[in-house]
């Protein structure tokens, strides 16, 4: 194991049709968001209106809004903006993104609505977004699901993911998943003391969620689980009303909890997915050519997004090692991770209680991509 000092509208929105073009202030079009995009297009419809890739009817132009609930900087806005160029480029400008940032169009309920109303087009969502409509969603949310990120890429491959994806219970309440987009790891922080061991989380109030399961997998570990948003998370670290939290190293470091939290831990307890979510009816208006491109731009995002997300984490890990006094330890000793598994096996019972038999699909998914893919 090494350590190291780690020193990073519902309102409005539903009167305008997510095919029509649409303006305002807190949008930003492809053109704006991604450099040669434009270029690109012109290029392309020099020479027929399309660019190679886009094969059939691409129907009437198209113009869709991509709601995301962070900034322009953040991760998934990179990507996001990295989706609306090739969905540009594809489509010869036939077909335009237009990204709203910083939750202007809502938060993950107002979202979710408004794709069900065809008011927004896409929108990224984490499993406790999902689940509302489709409760197996808190299958990615178990702890200790996979021990390597290899092994969480290849289920997210698996046949039982793609028919989650276009669950009953999403594609009949308006919305489609198309894809993932990586959170990555979720890591424990705290300003106490290093943690190498389950037991050292014992008696310690960590932040939770306020689902359930997500207070239930707290306890089992022994942690004092204290609900709350994640917007009141700084100021309750500063004063000490918990001890910890747990999140990605994108949302640490841009949150800037390391001014507040000293010790960050790898413990591989949930790796977390944001799913590519479209609304329903926007699919349903569109040519197959016009489908086709958007999944092969999803796809290809997601693979540049994987990449750009483990530059990312290691930048801010460096950046942090460097400038703030936090120490970073960079796995849980020898045989914690198995002990944390074990002793969460009831948060498995309580996702099994859902639906047991498309767990038990997933569970062999997860089992077959481990593996393939064990930790070393």
């Amino acid at each position: 194991m090494k350590k190291k000092m780690l020193c990073v509208l519902l309102a409005s929105v539903m009167a305008v049709g997510t095919l029509a073009g649409c303006g305002g202030g807190n949008s930003s079009s492809t053109t704006a968001a991604a450099s040669g995009t434009t270029a690109a297009a012109s290029e392309s419809q020099a020479s027929g209106g399309q660019s190679d890739t886009a094969s059939g009817d691409l129907g009437d132009p198209q113009t869709f809004k991509f709601a995301l609930t962070v900034a322009s900087t953040h991760p998934y806005s990179i990507a996001a903006q990295d989706f609306a160029k090739i969905v540009e480029e594809k489509s010869g400008g036939n077909m335009k993104v237009e990204l709203y940032y910083d939750g202007s169009l809502g938060g993950d309920n107002e979202l979710m609505d408004a794709m069900q109303m065809n008011g927004v087009t896409f929108a990224l969502m984490g499993p406790a977004g999902v689940q509302t409509l489709c409760p197996m969603y808190n299958f990615f949310d178990l702890p200790c699901l996979f021990e390597t990120t290899d092994a969480a890429y290849a289920f997210q491959d698996s046949e039982a993911v793609s028919s989650l994806l276009q669950a009953d219970e999403l594609i009949n309440n308006g919305v489609r998943g198309l894809g993932f987009y990586e959170n990555g790891w979720y890591l424990i922080s705290n300003n106490k003391s290093e943690i190498t061991t389950i037991d050292q989380l014992s008696g310690m109030k960590m932040r939770s969620m306020t689902s359930d399961m997500a207070i239930k997998s707290w306890e089992v570990l022994g942690v004092q689980p204290v609900t709350m948003a994640f917007s009141e998370l700084f100021v309750s670290l500063q004063n000490g009303t918990v001890d910890g939290q747990e999140t990605t190293v994108g949302s640490f470091y841009s949150s800037q909890f390391y001014e507040v939290q000293k010790y960050l831990t790898q413990s591989n307890r949930i790796f977390h997915v944001m799913t590519f979510l479209m609304s329903q009816q926007a699919w349903d208006a569109l040519t197959e050519a016009q489908q086709n491109i958007l999944m092969e731009a999803v796809n290809e995002s997601s693979l540049n997004h994987k990449e750009y997300m483990e530059k990312y984490n290691e930048d801010s890990i460096n950046d942090m090692i460097q400038n703030y006094g936090v120490t970073y330890t960079d796995s849980l000793a020898e045989g914690e991770w198995q002990k944390m598994k074990d002793m969460s096996a009831s948060i498995y019972d309580l996702v099994k209680d859902i639906d047991s038999a498309r767990y038990d699909e997933l569970m062999k998914a997860a089992d077959e991509a481990n593996a393939a893919y064990p930790a070393k």
